[in-house]
């Protein structure tokens, strides 16, 4: 009598275990990524003349993601925005309804109520005043400024507080962004705003006719989410072993290829993957699936944003902007290599390619390479340090020889020197595990998933 209820049990438990959810904000533990965002967003935030900033990006790039991690206690404190001084309140302007200067001051102070510190209980008088217009605002925030308090509001969905059906509803709309700008504006500034939309915030303002005055957007700095990183996709992906479930090189390049870096898609490749493998899939069967869940994400509204924001191609060494490649040791490398040279299992070397940063010591398979030439190594850092991205001959030549020689360095020269680097690195050179060929294009180190 007890089976069926032990069995939805256990399929709960088995779904329960799954830390990818395609269409929901990043929770804190699994964030990755947007380092110089945050950096840039909380600078403006802690600035004397305290910054706005305006982040965008496609259906799914992680905006809300982005404001929620900044509104975590952890991550605020570790920029030194602590609940005393900073009151960092996320709203989703859409719950604010129907769309109003005093409907979404009474929304702000309604969810600053169940927020600790000293900051949140400044706002509690918004909530009773019987006329909630610009003065009483005022006089709350000046109240906040005497106690050093800083008040930032991380606006997610600032769309709907934009969107103007009719005349009506754009005058409410220009009397809101008009008395927002006023308070951002004025003496002492203690509020500030991080607002997240699809389109650029410019683009969304400049539809609100017969707007007076400096437009809304001159406000902020912009922030133009870009798909991650392939290293911030390995990354993610291999939350998946804490799932119980096997993470194959293979999975992990197809997820990595199929989602260009969109962080929705690699939740959803991600979540098939954990999926697939406790079903019991394998091989071609559980890349089938993967296809099928990021066929079906692509299909939908999702497609149009992303190529509206020229997110089409996949991930690239070098970001969009033809800015520099970031620096070789920038950030952690995911441990998707296996363990450090010097460990093994029962006296088998452990598997996959590893450098030793301390020593310049490079291992394939528990063995030591030790004749490698300085531009071999360089080379063989250089990819390792980007698993999965591509890597194009201008990159290298660039990264190896520098820009001033790159006239006088053809791609001759980098194809001898990938041979040389396969033939010491490869067991079999001509069918190369970790260095491969993207023809016409360049090379890719392709790590080995323990």
């Amino acid at each position: 009598m007890n089976e069926p209820s032990d069995l939805t049990t256990l399929h709960r438990l088995r779904a329960a275990d799954n830390p990818f959810t395609p269409h929901a904000p990043a929770v804190h533990s699994m964030f990755v990524g947007r380092d110089r965002e945050i950096d840039l967003i909380f600078g403006h935030l802690q600035a004397a003349q305290r910054g706005n900033v305006a982040v965008s990006g496609p259906l799914g790039s992680g905006k809300s993601s982005v404001l929620q991690y900044i509104a975590h206690p952890e991550v605020a404190a570790r920029y030194g925005a602590l609940p005393s001084n900073m009151l960092l309140q996320y709203v989703d302007v859409q719950s604010v309804t129907p769309f109003t200067f005093e409907a979404f001051w009474r929304r702000v102070a309604r969810l600053a109520g169940r927020t600790p510190g000293a900051a949140a209980a400044s706002l509690a008088p918004l909530g009773d005043t019987p006329i909630l217009d610009l003065i009483a605002v005022e006089i709350v925030l000046d109240d906040l400024a005497d106690k050093g308090g800083v008040l930032v509001l991380l606006l997610d969905e600032f769309e709907w507080a934009v969107h103007a059906a009719s005349a009506e509803e754009a005058a409410q709309c220009r009397h809101f962004l008009a008395q927002m700008a006023s308070l951002a504006r004025r003496t002492p500034r203690n509020l500030a705003m991080v607002v997240a939309t699809e389109r650029p915030l410019h683009e969304l303002t400049r539809e609100i006719e017969s707007w007076r005055g400096s437009p809304f957007a001159t406000l902020f700095t912009t922030v133009v989410l870009k798909p991650l990183s392939a290293e911030h996709t390995l990354s993610l992906l291999s939350h998946a072993t804490t799932a119980a479930v096997r993470l194959d090189d293979a999975d992990a390049l197809l997820i990595l290829e199929l989602s260009g870096g969109h962080p929705t898609v690699v939740q959803a490749g991600a979540f098939a993957l954990v999926h697939g493998r406790r079903q019991g899939l394998d091989g071609a069967g559980l890349h089938d699936v993967i296809r099928s869940a990021v066929a079906d994400l692509q299909a939908d509204a999702l497609a149009g944003s992303m190529q509206s924001a020229g997110w089409e191609g996949g991930p690239t060494l070098a970001p969009a902007g033809g800015a520099p490649a970031p620096s070789l040791a920038a950030a952690p490398r995911p441990a998707l290599d296996g363990a450090p040279p010097d460990a093994s299992i029962g006296g088998v070397p452990t598997p996959g390619l590893w450098i030793d940063e301390q020593s310049g010591d490079v291992w394939v398979d528990g063995t030591r390479i030790d004749h490698l030439t300085a531009l071999e190594f360089s080379l063989l850092r250089l990819l390792w340090h980007h698993p999965g991205r591509l890597c194009s001959k201008d990159d290298i030549i660039h990264q190896l020889w520098g820009a001033e020689a790159a006239v006088s360095i053809d791609d001759a020269r980098v194809e001898k020197l990938v041979s040389r680097l396969r033939r010491k690195i490869e067991a079999a050179p001509g069918r190369p595990q970790y260095v491969r060929t993207v023809r016409g294009r360049g090379y890719r180190y392709v790590p080995r998933v323990t």
